[in-house]
């Protein structure tokens, strides 16, 4: 009898669900340009079917069965400052760690998503070190020794593939192209003419920009890591720092300058892209999140933009992660 109950009850959450993924596509569809964007001159279809399913698989259907990852539950730490700030500004939070600020630009290899998460577990290192430890991480190690793609539509079919490395394998330090930084500094250049097979890479397991350091001993991992819901983003923000968002692109954000960012009605769906939140705010009477791309500085505002806060736009929501640096 029990066991009749359990498959009862299974059927029902999962129409509950399936329901309820069909209100979203609906809210999100149609969103009108929001009244402060603006557009200008940047360098440089998928169906509703595939977006539930990509919808249902957040809300953690399996998580009984198949799926280790966890929604954060509330942190004790939220009470310190329990209030959620009208503006906040990671890099004003935390203005010792510069790696907040810090844009890279992937060219048109889809690498968006090993550059927001090494990204935003470089800021969160900063934090939970209070600065002592203040340097990019190796976005090279990442891409060439992780085995991790996006797909051809830009994203991860598993969300949570990146946070899992970092807290087994971890990452050594490593700056930008072109530059000596770190343990394993980018050899991609960010160019849009890119090579062939970009992530066909030899995975070094030494110290080649620093060489004074040493490979073993340089990596860092976290300890944990969580999916985050909407209510509680700016608690988690503001407390422990950054975290990796992912978004649908539409061809209109390519004539994003400045202003809050909504998609346009008759815009055309490209693929995914990832991005690292770092606050919001509000302008001219608009909920914003506040992202820094992967685009170069060229790109948006100085490398960032601001998207409309509160109504998922481009499922910005949907899709956030973290993890808590390990400590040594």
């Amino acid at each position: 009898m029990s066991k009749i109950i359990f498959f009862i009850s299974i059927m029902l959450l999962n129409s509950y669900l399936t329901e309820e993924a069909k209100l979203f596509m609906t809210n999100i569809s149609g969103i009108q340009i929001t009244k402060t964007l603006k557009a200008g001159e940047n360098m440089g279809p998928n169906s509703a079917e595939q977006e539930n399913l990509m919808f249902l698989g957040t809300r953690e259907v399996e998580a009984a069965t198949k799926s280790k990852m966890l929604y954060k539950t509330r942190s004790h730490r939220y009470l310190i400052d329990n209030q959620k700030h009208k503006e906040f500004d990671a890099r004003k939070r935390w203005p010792q760690c510069k790696t907040i600020g810090e844009v890279y630009n992937e060219g048109n290899a889809l690498l968006s998503w090993a550059y927001a998460h090494a990204g935003a577990f470089a800021d969160r290192m900063c934090i939970a070190t209070n600065g002592s430890y203040n340097q990019l991480l190796s976005t090279e190690e990442l891409i060439s020794c992780s085995g991790l793609t996006a797909c051809s539509n830009g994203w991860l079919c598993n969300h949570t593939v990146v946070w899992d490395y970092f807290k087994t394998h971890g990452l050594v330090s490593g700056g930008k192209y072109n530059t000596n930084d770190g343990c394993q500094p980018s050899r991609i250049p960010p160019i849009c003419n890119m090579p062939t097979k970009i992530n066909n890479r030899t995975c070094d397991k030494y110290c080649y920009g620093n060489d004074t350091i040493s490979y073993n001993h340089d990596h860092v991992k976290v300890s944990h890591y969580y999916n985050i819901r909407y209510n509680d983003i700016q608690n988690e923000v503001q407390t422990y720092g950054p975290v990796t968002v992912m978004f649908s692109l539409y061809d209109d954000f390519f004539l994003y300058k400045n202003g809050v960012y909504a998609q346009t009605e008759n815009s055309k769906w490209l693929r995914y892209q990832y991005a690292k939140l770092i606050g919001w705010g509000v302008e001219n009477g608009v909920d914003y999140w506040l992202l820094v791309n992967t685009w170069g500085n060229e790109c948006g505002q100085n490398g960032l933009f601001k998207i409309k806060r509160g109504t998922n736009e481009c499922a910005i929501e949907q899709f956030v992660y973290a993890g808590e640096p390990k400590i040594k």
